[in-house]
């Protein structure tokens, strides 16, 4: 598997950051343009380079509705708002060390 070094630097802009690798540059937002959850780790940056979304939005609606997604259908505002109703009440699964308690 190759390796690309890639750069994030803040575009100035506030809107965004900036990834630079070796094939050039993109701008990518600090939060989902679908459910508006922060972009928060480098599959984020990947799925929005493919679908212009975050992991969890590419799984749930892209992935299974490619041919739809491609041709430009996102999914409606009630499906989206159950969506993130969901998300942000979905417990969080902490784990501690024997150390920490």
């Amino acid at each position: 598997m190759e390796r690309i070094q890639k750069y994030i630097v803040c575009d100035g802009l506030g809107e965004g950051i900036l990834i630079i690798d070796e094939g050039g540059s993109m701008t990518m937002p600090f939060f989902c343009p679908l459910c508006e959850f922060i972009m928060n780790n480098r599959d984020d940056f990947s799925a929005y380079s493919r679908f212009n979304c975050c992991t969890e939005c590419e799984m749930t609606f892209a992935q299974p509705n490619r041919d739809m997604w491609d041709s430009g259908w996102r999914p409606d505002e009630k499906v989206l708002n159950s969506y993130k109703e969901r998300i942000m009440n979905k417990s969080l699964n902490l784990f501690l060390d024997e150390e920490d308690n």
